[in-house]
């Protein structure tokens, strides 16, 4: 009882973990060789899932804002909740590391020792504290280990509790207007204003009329009929109001006309309304391995996620399943080991996880911008492996959604040790062809390094080309880019604890200038 740390990492569709306070319960029956496990736990949340993408600007450290899931500039960080990603490696927390976080303010400022440029791809994962409504938990499980087989399942159920709002308190107006809004967030604001009385300390409006529409206008005279209103930032041209002047008791907000229809103002006099919302996920997983050559195990799962439980609209599409099927099988044991594996995934469009489901990097691995429709994985391959040497991989992928993208990506990774030589390896080819482009993805990295005693002297090389091309216009996209990168290196020490190395890397790149690829730069460091 008390402060619990939920997690499951051996489920794909149910991967997750959270920070609650409550209530857990474990029970193990049986011997190690054939025991059962089952366990309960029930809590308030703590925190909310949720990611931030974007662009390091060239040369800022920081700090870079973390938001909320409805967008809410300032959020509370659950502490040691967060996982930074840049350009998909994950980096360390510390003023000594990479990065220091502001879990109060929800900023994040990265150190001199990781300086940031413009084309560093950084995604920050984390949970925050989302006081709209008390917010439940419920999960648990059962699973049978024996010899040769395991079978388990979980279930996860996730809500808010509607009739107990925190920091929204809502009126039976607003709460129609939830219930009329089904799943779009964009009919789920109420008007605001309010009338009140005249004083000095307060921001006040009066309605008149401009060109037949009704708009509220900052008034200072007591005679007038007066309201108290909130404006909302709702987005650039999106809003028919700007802020023109900040005073000692507040802000001031101005009407400004369309344009040829098109709002010309960024904030709107109402306010936002954040509907309950519900997530349940339940999963069957086994492994089966008849000997030591061969694995086999599967998992089918199934979510049900209502954006608006205050709302039965929308609600068709709120249940969707899931299924992976994975095997393993040894070809060959003699000097070399060559095992064969194969992986097959369906997502129904409608499935929804707590957390990601792929790996960090997914949909840049694929060229990935817009898809849509049912998803079907199909990932097979040969591992060679040399004992105490090294291993190598090739493997073939191919990824289809049912509406609007197919793609095969084949790919090659290895890794060796030979007396005194490191060699690594990482090369990838993608082709896609999809409603929104079409690209080929060509990616490749080498390594290859020699130790004598505590020296050592190497060699890298970088590529990457991607060339993507829009289906409606047929012209490169602005993701097409290329670059080349050479490098040699030599250090001295213990590469594990305490080592000098120096490097010099030559890079070339290529970006879009006016629809075709060309170089626009050549660095040395």
């Amino acid at each position: 009882a008390g402060d619990l740390f939920l997690e499951n990492r051996q489920s794909k569709f149910l991967n997750f973990n959270k920070k609650v306070q409550g209530l857990a319960t474990r029970f193990t029956l049986g011997k190690e060789d054939n025991k059962t496990e089952i366990f309960a736990s029930a809590a308030l949340v703590r925190g909310q899932y949720a990611r931030s993408t974007f662009t390091g600007q060239e040369g800022n450290q920081g700090p870079y804002k973390l938001r909320g899931n409805n967008g809410e500039l300032y959020v509370l960080v659950i502490s040691g909740s967060e996982r930074v990603y840049v350009n998909g490696i994950l980096k360390k927390r510390g003023e000594n590391n990479d990065y220091i976080i502001d879990y109060n303010a929800g900023e994040i400022t990265f150190t001199s020792l990781f300086p940031i440029n413009s084309e560093m791809r950084i995604v920050i994962e984390y949970q925050y504290s989302d006081r709209n409504y008390t917010r439940f938990v419920t999960y648990g499980g059962v699973n049978h280990t024996a010899k040769k087989w395991s079978l388990g399942g979980y279930l996860y159920s996730e809500n808010d509790v509607k009739n107990q709002p925190l920091q929204q308190s809502l009126s039976p107006e607003q709460v129609d207007i939830l219930n009329n809004a089904g799943d779009d967030i964009n009919q789920m604001n109420a008007p605001s204003a309010y009338l009140d009385t005249y004083s000095d300390n307060k921001i006040l409006y009066k309605k008149v009329i401009v060109n037949g529409v009704e708009v509220f206008e900052y008034s200072n005279n007591p005679n007038d009929e007066l309201y108290n209103v909130r404006f909302t930032l709702v987005g650039n041209n999106l809003g028919n109001y700007i802020l023109t002047n900040t005073a000692a008791i507040g802000k001031i907000y101005q009407y400004v006309d369309p344009v040829a229809g098109i709002p010309q103002g960024n904030y709107e006099p109402v306010v936002r309304l954040v509907a309950p919302t519900k997530i349940q996920i339940a999963t069957v997983l086994g492994k089966y391995n008849p000997n030591e050559k061969t694995a086999v195990d599967f998992e089918l799962g199934v979510s049900n996620n209502d954006q608006n439980l205050f709302s039965a609209l929308d609600d068709e599409d709120n249940k969707g399943v899931a299924g992976k099927l994975n095997f393993k099988q040894r070809l060959l044991t003699k000097k070399w080991q060559v095992d064969a594996f194969g992986n097959y995934q369906f997502i129904q469009e409608n499935f929804r996880t707590i957390e990601r489901l792929f790996n960090i990097e997914f949909n840049r691995d694929w060229n990935l911008t817009t898809f849509s429709g049912n998803q079907s994985l199909i990932v097979n391959g040969l591992d060679f492996t040399l004992p105490q040497k090294g291993k190598l991989t090739y493997q073939f992928e191919k990824l289809d959604f049912s509406k609007s993208f197919t793609g095969n990506r084949h790919s090659v990774n290895g890794f060796f040790k030979l007396n005194q030589w490191n060699l690594q390896q990482n090369t990838s080819v993608l082709n896609s062809d999809g409603n929104f482009a079409k690209s080929t993805f060509v990616r490749n990295q080498s390594q290859a390094r020699y130790h004598f005693k505590k020296n050592w002297i190497g060699g890298t090389f970088r590529l990457e080309d991607n060339q993507e091309r829009l289906a409606a216009t047929n012209q490169l996209s602005s993701l097409s880019q290329k670059f080349t990168e050479y490098g040699a290196f030599v250090g001295r020490g213990d590469s594990t604890k305490v080592f000098v190395e120096l490097g010099y890397l030559q890079r070339v790149n290529d970006s879009l200038q006016n629809g075709m690829v060309k170089r626009v730069n050549t660095s040395q460091s």
